[in-house]
């Protein structure tokens, strides 16, 4: 049974890696090749991927409690692999970003750099974690810390991200803000229904 759950995390997180790098060859033939405007695209859309695995992530264990059951529990059994998804998609962003900076020169903002940074800690931090071993060597409590402040630096990250695109790309801006607004109100609704039991 662990075999198997490996074998299936290793997948997702391969194929992750490889649509990552689809979006990032389609950023590059979107702008005729190897040029600082199709490096500035493939960084561009290879974020938005993997935001996308990050709310799926970030949400699973929300949907499982407030709908158990069907694809929700699904999702909740798969959330390490969804999470090691979203990392390895996200790692292939950062090669798509560091190509933009260090060979064509684009000038980030400090809040890219060093917002971005703080954000890549916790990525690997919670990647290297996503284990059993780890949760056992760091106790469950300390483990849960990890990766709930994690997370919320993530969402955070994203979140102003999108608000900063809300006047020049509000078609991108408002549906990412909507997913990642969803997800934080799933999980207030998650949590005020587990509390519920407690405090009847």
């Amino acid at each position: 049974m662990t075999s198997t759950r490996s074998v299936s995390t290793s997948t997702v997180i391969v194929l992750a890696t490889l649509a990552a790098l689809g979006v990032a060859s389609y950023g590059y033939a979107e702008f005729a090749g190897w040029n600082a405007d199709a490096a500035g695209a493939a960084a561009r859309y290879t974020a938005r991927f993997s935001f996308l695995w990050f709310v799926a992530a970030w949400s699973a264990s929300a949907l499982a409690t407030l709908w158990p059951g069907g694809w929700r529990g699904v999702m909740l059994r798969r959330r390490r692999a969804l999470g090691l998804g979203f990392a390895a998609a996200h790692f292939v962003h950062l090669a798509a970003l560091l190509i933009a900076v260090l060979v064509f020169a684009s000038q980030p903002s400090a809040k890219t750099v060093y917002g971005g940074g703080a954000g890549y800690v916790f990525v690997a931090l919670m990647a290297l974690t996503s284990n059993d071993w780890s949760v056992r060597t760091l106790g469950p409590r300390n483990w849960k810390l990890l990766h709930t402040l994690g997370a919320l630096t993530i969402a955070v990250i994203f979140a102003v991200s999108y608000l900063g695109r809300l006047e020049d790309k509000a078609w991108l801006a408002i549906p990412a803000l909507t997913l990642l607004g969803g997800a934080v109100l799933l999980k207030l609704a998650a949590s005020i229904k587990k509390r519920a039991p407690l405090t009847a």
